[in-house]
């Protein structure tokens, strides 16, 4: 899985060829939602630990689409 939809509709992805709100947002279109590379989600959430109020708005989002980025079935399986 390459990119996870957090419940409030925030997009994090671990495309290089997506636009990124933070350091690809020039190649954000008026068209698309607010979206993400999973590194810089990751840097949302060390700035909402250091107490960076607009950082802590996206916590949920951030943590539950990261969540569901790195979840992936088949690497939970036990071995036979």
């Amino acid at each position: 899985m390459d990119h996870a939809i957090s419940p409030g509709g925030l997009t994090v992805h671990n495309r290089k060829d997506w636009p990124c709100a933070v350091c690809r947002p020039d190649r954000s279109s008026e068209g698309r939602g607010f979206g993400l590379c999973s590194q810089c989600a990751q840097g949302i959430i060390l700035a909402a630990q250091a107490g960076v109020e607009d950082a802590r708005a996206l916590l949920d989002d951030v943590t539950d689409a990261l969540a569901m980025l790195e979840f992936r079935p088949e690497a939970q399986a036990l071995p036979i």
